[in-house]
């Protein structure tokens, strides 16, 4: 069954960039990814039982590209 959370597509397309070396991708994905993370649902629950692609993805950037910095992810992006 393929899954239909937002979180889940934004993890494959921050794989992706990633694998391309894509740093201004993945760096927006990963901060879209905090941003549904932490969105207020209402009434619904995330009932997401694992989390291991979660961490994954965070773990993959920081392997990646370095530890992330609000600060200096804007930087980069400008540069």
């Amino acid at each position: 069954m393929t899954s239909r959370r937002l979180s889940d597509a934004i993890i494959s397309a921050h794989l992706i960039a990633c694998e391309e070396d894509k740093k201004d991708i993945a760096l927006l994905l990963i901060e879209e990814l905090e941003l549904e993370l932490t969105r207020i649902r209402g009434d619904q629950e995330d009932r997401r039982n694992k989390t291991e692609s979660i961490e994954s993805a965070f773990d993959l950037h920081e392997k990646t590209f370095g530890p992330l910095s609000p600060i200096d992810a804007k930087t980069d992006l400008k540069a």
